[in-house]
């Protein structure tokens, strides 16, 4: 990947200067994250800027959410602009692919998150509900239209698996559209533009809410595949030097910090959330976001061969061309690493 222009670094910088961390200026040392998306998937991260975990071990943590998604996180991390990218598992492995060189440090969230959200006049016309058994759920897709916020990524990936698991051809049995921003994707499903959408939380409890879907199918929930893998992670740049390191070290004992929280006192955390990030959403909104994604961060970031090994099942089974031939055990200390996660766990 090159290196960023001038104008993306100012896009970055100016990304950065808005989402500083309360009294930040006692902080010692700091460290910078790309995120892929502005989503509450990254829970971790969200929580940990909440509760002030990044202050607890000396840091300022400026988090940006950069232009272009995955792919734009990975080049500013390449270009030394960042020092975490939080991104999509398959961003990494597209990345890796090409020869780029990048490691997993962290599971950031170790379950698939997204929900497929349905419009009652599509439950109605397909015949099917939400308490229905999953293969009759995945059935009644048939010559759907899924809308998506962006194309050939996990959420199109997702869609087109499900069609597959119901028995459908991924590619000709359901119709999948670029909306764009979960706003829009919202709005086109409560006017008829599209039949379901593929989203994380809160989007499902929005739109029930709201009376315009109902969350079809919880796909980490759902599939054994999809609830144990390192769906959503933080990546370092190799080779990792011993500065760095410790740098990752802290961050990774912060939000480790965080996510006990979030499974000990989802409520309170998620009202924290809620209050420094996400004024304008509902609290219960977020508050059923956190509690639904919780389990998701209750390992404190470990990867292992195993989860590690569904997320390359996974991208096989979606025909994704990065993966292929990656073994999970071979590649620990190279794709992926637990010296960050055990590290930040000592005394």
């Amino acid at each position: 990947m090159r290196s960023l222009g001038d104008g993306m670094r100012a896009l970055i910088v100016g990304a950065v200067l808005l989402l500083p961390l309360p009294q930040a200026a006692h902080a010692e040392e700091t460290v910078r994250i790309g995120l892929g998306a502005p989503v509450l998937s990254y829970l971790p991260i969200w929580a940990a800027r909440a509760l002030d975990s990044f202050k607890a071990q000396g840091l300022t943590a400026s988090v940006a959410s950069l232009p272009g998604g995955d792919a734009s996180a990975l080049a500013a991390l390449d270009a030394g602009d960042i020092d975490l990218a939080a991104v999509g598992t398959d961003a990494v492995l597209r990345a890796v692919a090409k020869g780029q060189p990048f490691e997993m440090v962290d599971t950031l969230m170790s379950k698939v998150t997204l929900q497929l959200v349905a419009s009652p006049a599509f439950l109605k016309r397909a015949g099917v509900t939400a308490g229905d058994p999953l293969p009759k759920r995945l059935a009644a897709l048939k010559d759907a239209t899924i809308g998506v916020t962006s194309l050939a990524g996990v959420q199109e990936n997702a869609a087109r698996w499900l069609a597959a698991k119901g028995g459908l051809d991924p590619k000709t049995g359901i119709k999948v559209a670029q909306v764009g921003s979960p706003t829009a994707v919202q709005a086109a499903l409560d006017v008829g533009r599209i039949d379901a959408f593929v989203l994380s939380p809160p989007e499902g409890y929005n739109a029930e809410k709201a009376g315009t879907g109902v969350v079809l199918v919880s796909l980490g929930d759902e599939f054994p595949l999809l609830a144990q893998q390192p769906y959503l992670v933080l990546v370092a740049k190799k080779p990792i030097e011993a500065g760095k390191a410790g740098l990752i070290t802290k961050t990774v004992r912060a939000m480790q910090e965080a996510s006990a929280a979030v499974t000990a006192k989802p409520d309170e955390t998620a009202a924290e959330i809620q209050r420094r990030f996400f004024a304008k959403a509902s609290p219960d909104a977020i508050a059923s976001a956190v509690k639904v994604m919780a389990s998701g961060v209750a390992e404190n970031g470990r990867l292992d061969a195993s989860s590690v090994g569904n997320a390359l099942t996974f991208a096989k089974e979606v025909g994704a061309p990065y993966g292929n031939g990656v073994d999970a055990k071979a590649s620990e200390n190279d794709l992926w690493t637990n010296q960050f996660v055990e590290e930040a766990q000592e005394p």
